[in-house]
């Protein structure tokens, strides 16, 4: 392929060079310009600029809540029951943990399983809360076990504590 791509611009190169076939400067260089393009995207594919996301059972929340206008005792529960509610839609929750020092207002999530996860981020992203537009974004597993040792052995779903 290689070979190709030097034979194509040695082409151009001769053409321009030798004047063959007759082109004003302009086009020449138009077509060398177009020519190398060519070969160098052959050579080198361009990459997907928005490549999705891979997803994993586990996901974080952001902009959840604000830690510092939080005066409910019990708000961080709250939290967690909405999410649990909102993400049982969608096949569950096995871990959820509201990060109450968190400024960005986070909350990790693992649910029982990827499709599970994708449905209940695909809900979710986007979505407003407390006037707030909610962002998720998958976790890998083994940095979610690393932050949540007690998740790896989890495999019940939650349900909310309020009924």
């Amino acid at each position: 392929m290689a070979a190709a791509a030097d034979q194509g611009c040695n082409d151009v190169w001769s053409r321009v060079v030798l004047g063959e076939p007759k082109l004003n400067i302009n086009e020449q260089v138009l077509d060398l310009q177009t020519r190398i393009m060519q070969q160098t995207e052959a050579l080198n594919p361009p990459m997907a600029v928005n490549a999705p996301p891979i997803a994993t059972q586990c996901f974080q929340l952001s902009n959840m809540f604000n830690p510092q206008s939080e005066d409910d005792p019990a708000w961080d529960q709250e939290i967690r029951d909405d999410v649990i509610e909102e993400c049982n839609k969608h096949g569950g929750v096995i871990h959820i943990f509201v990060d109450k020092n968190s400024p960005q207002g986070n909350v990790y999530v693992k649910c029982p399983t990827i499709a599970a996860a994708a449905a209940a981020v695909g809900a979710l992203h986007g979505r407003w809360f407390a006037g707030k537009m909610i962002t998720a974004a998958y976790v890998p597993l083994p940095t979610y076990h690393n932050l949540f040792p007690d998740s790896m052995t989890t495999a019940q779903l939650l349900t909310p504590a309020r009924r």
